[in-house]
């Protein structure tokens, strides 16, 4: 296994998700998790990726995410084997169409599995920090 690049690709794989939340495209949000994949939220648990793109579209719908932008932080690979890997990543999310400011910081915690040679999330647990307002 070539290190670098599995590290690249998983590198990659973070920012294309954070990326496709403020695209709305839903479908390519959920190419970045496997066909089975679980993501948990504070807001509940989407298994499979019909509930995944349900949940987004959902988000988008709400208007939770008019107006912001998605950054990723800090990633770190705890371990990682020829197709699976364990990551946590640090994000924030910034108020994009008023005045600007952060409107919420986070953790995620991720197995990743590859799928097809493509590296994919198979679980996402999502942390918001305490510091998030609801009607930020």
């Amino acid at each position: 296994m070539n290190h670098v690049q599995a590290k690249f690709e998983i590198f990659e794989l973070m920012h294309n998700y954070i990326l496709s939340i403020d695209s709305h495209d839903n479908e390519q949000f959920a190419d970045n998790f496997t066909a089975d994949g679980i993501y948990e939220s504070p807001w509940g648990t989407a298994d499979g990726r019909e509930a995944i793109i349900g949940t987004i579209g959902y988000w988008h719908g709400s208007g939770i995410t008019a107006g912001k932008r998605h950054f990723v932080g800090s990633i770190q690979i705890r371990e990682l084997a020829e197709d699976s890997a364990k990551v946590e990543s640090s994000y924030w999310v910034a108020e994009a169409a008023t005045s600007p400011g952060i409107v919420a910081t986070g953790y995620y915690t991720d197995i990743l599995r590859k799928e097809n040679g493509v590296w994919k999330i198979a679980t996402r647990k999502q942390v918001v920090d305490p510091s998030f307002k609801m009607n930020s």
